[in-house]
């Protein structure tokens, strides 16, 4: 099954991402009166760790399935490199060109992080080339796990990821207290729930369990409106000052998975039992940026960044009305994500996947012959 509201979903949160960050780059609007509401988008973040979630139980399912064909090795070989290649090769490339750009807009203002941790997406260290990446390193993580669990537990790798979701539910209940240390505070973050919760929506559908109501939805939507509530900047400020950093950033992770990780969950399941009842399902244009959604994904704050530093030498700011420049600065960030995902992406996909794998892999979200993210 094709599951298009999967990627409707994706295009949703992908642009509720888009609106987070297109009051950051130009300075009147960096004081816009809508500015204050732009933590709300983080729920994107959330929405994405769910459906990921949802999505790697099938592929997991598949390997598990062809392990009896192919091998222990080859299945999990398969699984590992998909996520390689559907992850990394686009990740550098964005990665290499915001570098380029910071370099040529602040000269001085080298990066003082590792190069190697960001480029192979582990540890979570604040990355100033692509701002989003810290997210990426949780989907590593999580694929990371999903292959050990397969390669140590083979068919009952289940087993694997019940152990290692029970380990981090238990830290994140100590942590609510203790303040874990690097890397414990990223081994055991409270976040990597959300793709539990995920899992719970995939295995609730395998299993006919397929009974909805509307109010289901607008109950998630009233629930994540009252989490965002607690989500608000200056509540993290309070208890940073309070509790210390680390104990805050591990609250606010936590109020993530309850506040909005669970509503996003909900929100799934009822877009995943619609298309199945074929209630109804996504616009064709939902579906489509949803297919282009790791491009956008990527590419905006940096495409932003660049439009916005032309924009400035080319003395507009201040001067032209500034809700102008923030929408053709939108405008020009999607569009480049969108002739990324057709000219770099896609191409990118086939290419190294018939290198590596001898097929393509596809951008989209569950079908016959590919798996995405």
């Amino acid at each position: 099954m094709s599951y298009r509201n999967i990627q409707g979903m994706r295009a949703i949160a992908a642009l509720v991402v888009v609106a987070c960050h297109m009051f950051d780059y130009i300075e009147p609007m960096r004081t816009h009166w809508a500015r204050q509401f732009i933590f709300v988008g983080g729920a994107g973040v959330d929405i994405f760790f769910v459906i990921s979630g949802f999505i790697i139980y099938h592929v997991m399912q598949r390997s598990i399935a062809t392990i009896d064909i192919v091998g222990k090795g080859p299945a999990v070989y398969a699984f590992a490199m998909k996520r390689f290649i559907r992850i990394y090769p686009l990740y550098w490339i964005v990665f290499g060109t915001s570098y380029l750009i910071k370099a040529w807009a602040s000269p001085t203002a080298p990066s003082t992080q590792p190069l190697l941790p960001l480029l192979a997406l582990v540890g979570n260290l604040p990355n100033p080339s692509v701002n989003v990446a810290w997210t990426l390193t949780f989907e590593v993580y999580f694929y990371a796990m999903v292959a050990l669990s397969l390669l140590l537990f083979a068919k009952r790798a289940m087993v694997g990821m019940t152990i290692w979701f029970a380990m981090v539910a238990l830290a994140s209940l100590l942590g609510w207290w203790l303040a874990w240390g690097k890397p414990l505070d990223f081994v055991f973050s409270p976040i990597v729930l959300e793709f539990l919760l995920g899992i719970a929506v995939a295995m609730l559908v395998d299993r006919g369990f397929r009974r909805f109501h509307g109010a289901l939805l607008v109950g998630a939507f009233i629930w994540m409106a009252i989490g965002t509530a607690f989500l608000r900047p200056e509540i993290f400020v309070l208890n940073e000052a309070v509790l210390g950093r680390q104990v805050a950033i591990s609250h606010s992770f936590t109020v993530h998975v309850f506040g909005l990780g669970i509503p996003a969950a909900i929100f799934i399941y009822g877009m995943v039992v619609l298309e199945i009842r074929q209630r109804w399902i996504m616009p064709r244009v939902l579906q489509y940026l949803g297919n282009a959604s790791f491009s956008i994904y990527l590419w905006h704050a940096v495409v932003f960044y660049a439009v916005a530093e032309v924009f400035a030498l080319r003395g507009w700011v201040g001067v032209v009305s500034s809700t102008g420049l923030t929408a053709l600065m939108v405008a020009i960030g999607l569009g480049f994500s969108l002739l990324s995902y057709h000219f770099l992406e896609g191409p990118l996909l086939r290419l190294l996947g018939q290198r590596f794998l001898g097929r393509g892999v596809s951008s989209h979200s569950l079908e016959a012959n590919g798996y995405a993210r």
